[in-house]
């Protein structure tokens, strides 16, 4: 099951050039790459069985297993045109120049996240996140990030995967920087981020004519 959210941030006073920063990816030991051999193993006896049902289980429970070795972490994240209808339901926005104070919409994903278990029955997610704008050469433009609230979902089965729709509203930035976002899983407290590049400019008025002799 997959599900999304949105989250808006609230307007900060000023806010750069990292590369995108996903979750970082563990190399499974000896005995983790045993419990992945043995897991697919389970899988292609359940197809050969023709338990279709049972197998499509199994593999769910596998790319789980693999998201518990990964770690928490934050995947396909871009700039977008408007928000985000469904999982990778978006329209990609193609340039990253925006007016000074225009709304930034970014759509990310997440896997390796925490499941806690509510009192309505359901799993629910929990996530908080903060971004700011670092200069290209890396310096911080804010003296700490800027809060953008929490994110909560809850699902009555249990989700591999997710994504957020975020929309940045930026007052004071003049050039270019990198939007850096920090995701924090509450339950683990791991912290993963992603940077997008963006710039603020105002465009050039058009060049007069001169009159026609």
């Amino acid at each position: 099951m997959t599900i999304g959210s949105i989250v808006r941030a609230y307007t900060a006073p000023f806010l750069v050039a990292l590369p995108l920063l996903f979750g970082t990816l563990v190399v499974p030991r000896d005995a983790d790459a045993d419990v992945l051999s043995d897991a697919t193993a389970e899988i292609e006896l359940l197809i050969a069985e023709g338990r279709q049902e049972d197998a499509m289980s199994a593999a769910r429970q596998f790319v789980r297993l693999v998201s518990d070795m990964t770690g928490f972490g934050v995947t396909n994240a871009q700039l977008i045109e408007g928000a985000a209808t469904g999982f990778g339901v978006f329209e990609p926005r193609d340039s990253n120049v925006y007016m000074p104070g225009e709304a930034v919409n970014a759509y990310v994903e997440v896997f390796g996240f925490s499941l806690t278990s509510s009192d309505a029955g359901t799993n629910r997610l929990l996530f908080d996140v903060a971004f700011t704008l670092d200069s290209p050469g890396g310096e911080q433009m804010t003296d700490a990030l800027i809060p953008m609230g929490e994110i909560q979902l809850e699902s009555y089965s249990e989700p591999l995967d997710g994504y957020f729709h975020l929309t940045y509203r930026v007052s004071g930035a003049d050039g270019a920087y990198n939007l850096r976002t920090q995701v924090t899983d509450r339950e683990s407290g791991q912290v993963t981020e992603f940077v997008l590049p963006v710039v603020f400019e105002t465009p050039d008025p058009p060049a007069e004519q001169s009159d026609k002799q």
